[in-house]
């Protein structure tokens, strides 16, 4: 499929085109595209895979100097585009994927020019024709653009509004993957270590949610 510009989904109407061939990233194997009945594109598994498994390396990401509404946040201070068919993949509160980014060096390259990888859940299979989705708040602080959360993964489970980890409390943000650079600003924001120290060890396991 033939990529045209990215553009914010929210600020056109009708049928959202991809900005990006599924080639790029090598994903045409794993992953199709489809719209949902918004109108706007997710991206859906095309295989099975078995828990913890390896999904994709991120290896086609451009660094940008601030947060957009479509950047990965790397550190606490690195953002990156996804420049691929990554860049769909809708957040959840019972998520089908985790990611897990690494930080570039001082003259900002990453290692083995790879940005992060995402993985299958630890305790769930992922199964051909699942939309593929990740929990935001485990790579962003605080999204530049919040929103009401969609994804119906029912209550007690969904957080209602995604607006970054920093707007939630750590009870939540055990439940999930966390990456390091989230653990290290909540424990800032609540003012201690002993913040870190319960979201790895909490937090790396990915407890099973779902709708």
């Amino acid at each position: 499929m033939a990529g045209s510009e990215l553009v914010d989904p929210t600020t056109i109407s009708g049928p959202v085109q991809p900005a990006f061939p599924l080639t790029a990233n090598h994903l045409d194997k794993f992953v199709e595209y489809r719209h949902t009945s918004f109108g706007q594109i997710s991206t859906i598994a095309k295989v099975d895979l078995p828990r913890g498994s390896h999904f994709c390396y991120i290896t086609t990401q451009i660094p940008v100097p601030k947060t957009t509404w479509s950047s990965i946040q790397t550190s606490k201070t690195d953002h990156i585009e996804l420049a691929s068919g990554l860049v769909y993949m809708n957040h959840s509160c019972a998520p089908t994927l985790e990611i897990e980014v690494y930080s570039p060096n001082s003259k900002g390259e990453y290692p083995n020019g790879r940005a992060g990888e995402f993985r299958v859940l630890k305790d769930r299979d992922l199964k051909a024709g699942e939309e593929l989705t990740f929990f935001y708040p485990s790579t962003e602080y605080m999204s530049p653009r919040p929103f009401d959360c969609l994804c119906g993964a029912g209550e007690g489970v969904c957080i209602g509004r995604q607006a970054g980890a920093h707007f939630l409390p750590k009870t939540v943000l055990d439940i999930y993957f966390m990456n390091d650079h989230i653990k290290e600003l909540v424990a800032e924001r609540d003012g201690g270590a002993n913040v870190v120290e319960k979201l790895g060890s909490v937090g790396q396991t990915m407890q099973t949610v779902s709708g």
